[in-house]
């Protein structure tokens, strides 16, 4: 608002990155759902998509403090930008970020998995029994006990470091926002404690931009590039801003990356399926995050898109939306086809 506006009767205007195209799809998709999804461009940090729910028309308020349906919970709130969730699996690719750059060895090791990985009186479980995995295997398998060994040999300390080194949980600063910080416990953890934070949950939160940043960095090669909304601002005719891309530090080395991008690729090609993002090189990975009592988990999905033209990096959260993969997919998949058209000229 500041930016526009002018005094002398003269008015500004200001362009956004968002197309609108992509913003209708993006609502259409997430239907009745609450949550977040939103796409930015991982080389110029332009956010083409970026939807909230639920929202409202502003030319046309309900009387949301007066709703008893709970339909409107929490439509103020924008959950891009604002919110933090239980990350559920999508956390791993910190984990297995973080095993690559600390544990040399990592890549010739096996875990066993017989579904249920004992600590004392306590234990980590999994939905299956995997038997034994390689590294690229328990994670294109979610292994949820493969990923507690991998956290013991981390440690709750050194696993907290590198979510930091990886911005995962700090606050980011665009066009005069400020997001909502990450957070977990486990510098100072149990064993068990750590091992479910390596898997997403315990205390794990993690924002959406953030989050989405993050993986952004992956797809660039472990340099991170600052997400943006304004592109231009006008007064009187003259431009008075002009928004550049804003390269950010070095989070991993480009061999950690070129790993994880192949991971994530070889997940989607074997196990979500190609055919659900025609056209498109996609490398993600799927969470299903519980939150507690009788709720259904939150469903959470996350990556980008592994091509010159397209170089589009994802998030979707899904408030109490189930399994990750089965919910997230059909609501992103015509959200990227929309970029795609976008991108293309259409």
């Amino acid at each position: 608002v500041g930016g526009v506006y002018a005094y002398g009767g003269t008015g500004g205007q200001a362009s956004l990155t968002l197309s609108a195209k992509v913003q209708i799809a993006a609502q259409q998709a997430m239907g009745d759902y609450k949550g977040t999804i939103a796409v930015f461009n991982y080389k110029t940090g332009e956010l083409l998509c970026a939807v909230t729910t639920p929202n409202y028309d502003p030319d046309n308020v309900p009387d949301i403090l007066g709703d008893t349906t709970g339909a409107y919970r929490g439509a103020y709130v924008n959950r891009f930008t604002q919110s933090t969730y239980t990350p559920g699996s999508i956390f791993k690719i910190v984990t297995a970020a973080a095993a690559l750059e600390h544990i040399p060895d990592i890549m010739e090791q096996t875990f066993t998995c017989r579904s249920v990985q004992e600590y004392g009186i306590d234990k980590v479980t999994c939905e299956q029994w995997h038997g034994t995995l390689t590294f690229r295997e328990a994670f294109s398998r979610s292994c949820n006990c493969a990923f507690a060994q991998i956290a013991d040999q981390l440690g709750g300390e050194t696993l907290e470091r590198y979510a930091k080194q990886f911005g995962v949980l700090q606050s980011i600063q665009f066009d005069g926002l400020s997001t909502a910080k990450g957070s977990m416990d486990a510098s100072n953890a149990a064993a068990v404690q750590v091992a479910w934070s390596a898997i997403g949950q315990h205390k794990d939160q993690i924002n959406p931009c953030a989050y989405m940043s993050f993986v952004g960095a992956i797809a660039s090669d472990g340099i991170s590039v600052q997400p943006h909304l304004v592109s231009k601002i006008e007064v009187g005719g003259k431009s008075t801003y002009e928004a550049e891309c804003e390269k950010g530090k070095r989070i991993m080395s480009s061999a950690t990356a070129e790993i994880l991008q192949e991971m994530l690729r070889s997940t989607v090609q074997n196990y979500y399926g190609d055919d659900s993002f025609p056209g498109l090189n996609v490398c993600a990975k799927s969470g299903t995050a519980e939150v507690g009592g009788d709720l259904k988990p939150n469903a959470m999905f996350t990556g980008f898109v592994a091509d010159e033209e397209y170089p589009l990096a994802f998030i979707v959260a899904i408030e109490n939306g189930g399994y990750g993969r089965q919910t997230c997919v059909p609501v992103l998949a015509p959200v990227l086809t929309a970029c795609k058209e976008v991108l293309d000229g259409q």
